[in-house]
């Protein structure tokens, strides 16, 4: 099944992604990519693997792939958000693919975020890749100089990365633990174990996640109705999807929309 109207671009956003946010508020996810959390203004409070953090303005965090996080706001923040994929930071990745952070919480160097500010001003940016290693490549170094780490005690696990590429390009359509195992070479009761020994969470709790993340970010930037946006977002019923938001954001969609100020 093609959804065509309102799917966001797929390879894009896991290369690359860039964004800017006010007080921002998500709840706990992971990602096959890396994330590195910029604060500009404020304090930004994070959960990242079970750790809280007050970040303030001028420091940054590091979250490591298949790391569960999520961002709060107990008080007026900006920040700047940058996910990237392996293919951007080669030698990084090969790194924090044998080492986990103990500690996320790094200091930012004035040169570092200050090409962030320059090479990526605007609020959204997903496909200027030679801004984008400019801008990667201090980052990557000020976290690995001031994040603390240990090596993994559990192999870095490509299945699951592939697993997870292939929902974020998929989760629109009828896509199942049977139908991604297919894809990426294993049988499902394999996958399963893998994925939620690596991830913590169970692969239908990740889908249900995806796929009410991208409706949420519909919610937010388009006048969709809910039906459109639920068949977008992959889910087979308007009653399947109120269930799912509800349970994934603790409202239904038509609180969270009341909640953005969208009219």
């Amino acid at each position: 099944m093609q959804r065509n109207g309102l799917r966001e671009n797929q390879s894009a956003l896991f290369s690359f992604l860039s964004e800017r946010h006010v007080n921002v508020k998500c709840v706990s996810h992971l990602h096959a990519t890396m994330e590195i959390v910029l604060v500009t203004e404020g304090i930004l409070h994070m959960t990242i693997s079970k750790t809280e953090y007050d970040i303030p303005a001028g420091y940054g965090v590091l979250v490591a792939p298949f790391e569960v996080h999520s961002f709060h706001s107990a008080s007026p923040n900006h920040c700047h958000v940058l996910a990237f994929s392996k293919e951007m930071v080669r030698h990084f990745f090969e790194f924090v693919k044998g080492n986990v952070p103990t500690s996320h919480l790094f200091a930012v160097s004035k040169a570092a975020m200050r090409l962030s500010e320059e090479l990526l001003p605007q609020s959204s940016n997903t496909a200027d890749y030679m801004r984008a290693e400019a801008v990667l490549a201090p980052l990557c170094y000020d976290a690995w100089r001031g994040c603390c780490f240990e090596e993994r005690e559990t192999p870095f696990d490509d299945t699951v990365a592939r697993s997870l590429e292939y929902v974020n390009g998929h989760f629109y359509e009828d896509t199942s633990l049977e139908s991604v195992a297919r894809a990426v070479g294993v049988h499902p009761v394999t996958l399963s174990k893998i994925f939620s020994r690596h991830t913590g969470v169970g692969f239908q709790r990740y889908l249900q996640y995806r796929r009410c993340e991208h409706a949420a970010r519909l919610i937010k930037t388009t006048d969709a109705s809910f039906s459109q946006i639920a068949y977008e977002s992959g889910f087979g019923s308007i009653r399947s999807f109120n269930r799912a938001f509800q349970a994934v954001y603790g409202q239904t969609p038509t609180e969270y929309k009341d909640a953005m100020n969208i009219v």
